[in-house]
């Protein structure tokens, strides 16, 4: 195989093999059993298909892969809120399916829907979205609304550079009083699973980074509160251990702060997988 390492991978009765350049960079990987593929370094898995072939001959699969490599997206081109405002579309539109005198009310009170969970959700991503842009002259990548798995879930923002890489997860909550007492938070007295979730999306998105790259890729993961008000109404207590909690005021600055750990190269090195959508195709 020269330097590809072939690397099997159980995970209850789904077994999967993955295969990996000596860098460390993952290419590409396999469901044994439906034939699932996951490209990782599309141009690599086509330089690589008859050594591939190879390989799942010996064991005992077949011949290589001899699908297309999935289509390539560039996550740059992904908009602040993007998915959310989409999902808040299709609920409206399930909404006036059913009843439009009944979408009218909803909307005219202010009704706690799906549709308005997501439309407030999505005006949030926006709002944050526009700030942490304007850390590009700064020398920082964001990405914005990054699919993660094929579930649909997504990271709201993505932001790379020179102090590290960050997960960002905005929350809106208009009106509403939000307080952090280190991995509890609690909105209007209600407590949110906000810290753990955070810090599970960081941790698969270090992952991610990690086998693209080639690299150990550390995400930290940063939650940021909008409330609705000139002056956010955001009570820091203390702060979490692991997570980096902010109001919309804090931004962009405390970026642009931070302690420069990367450099250049490593910046656009991460920024160059980051962007690309197959670098988030989890099995």
């Amino acid at each position: 195989m020269g330097d590809l390492q072939l690397v099997p991978d159980q995970q209850g009765d789904q077994q999967r093999v993955f295969v990996y350049l000596d860098d460390g960079r993952a290419i590409w990987g396999m469901d044994l059993a439906t034939r699932q593929e996951w490209w990782y370094q599309p141009d690599e898995v086509e330089r690589r298909r008859a050594e591939l072939t190879v390989v799942l001959a010996s064991l005992g699969v077949g011949s290589a892969t001899t699908s297309d490599p999935p289509p390539y997206h560039d996550l740059a081109s992904n908009r602040p809120g993007q998915a959310a405002r989409q999902r808040a579309e299709e609920e409206l539109a399930a909404m006036k399916a059913r009843s439009r005198v009944g979408t009218w009310l909803a909307r005219a009170v202010d009704a706690k829907t799906d549709e308005r969970a997501w439309r407030v959700g999505a005006d949030g991503e926006e709002t944050i979205g526009a700030k942490l842009d304007k850390l590009v002259p700064h020398g920082f990548y964001v990405l914005h609304a990054v699919p993660v798995g094929n579930r649909g879930s997504d990271i709201d923002h993505v932001v790379i550079g020179p102090p590290g890489v960050y997960s960002v997860n905005t929350k809106k909550h208009p009106g509403k009083k939000v307080w952090v007492g280190g991995s509890t938070i609690m909105v209007d007295g209600q407590r949110k699973p906000y810290v753990r979730n955070s810090e599970h999306e960081a941790e698969r998105a270090s992952r991610l980074l990690s086998a693209a790259a080639g690299f150990p890729v550390v995400v930290k993961p940063v939650l940021i509160f909008t409330t609705g008000t000139l002056i956010p109404d955001v009570t820091i207590k203390s702060k979490p251990k692991n997570v980096v909690v902010l109001d919309r005021m804090d931004v962009p600055r405390v970026f642009k702060r931070g302690e420069k750990r990367l450099t250049p190269d490593q910046v656009d090195a991460i920024y160059d997988v980051a962007r690309r959508s197959t670098t988030w195709v989890t099995p």
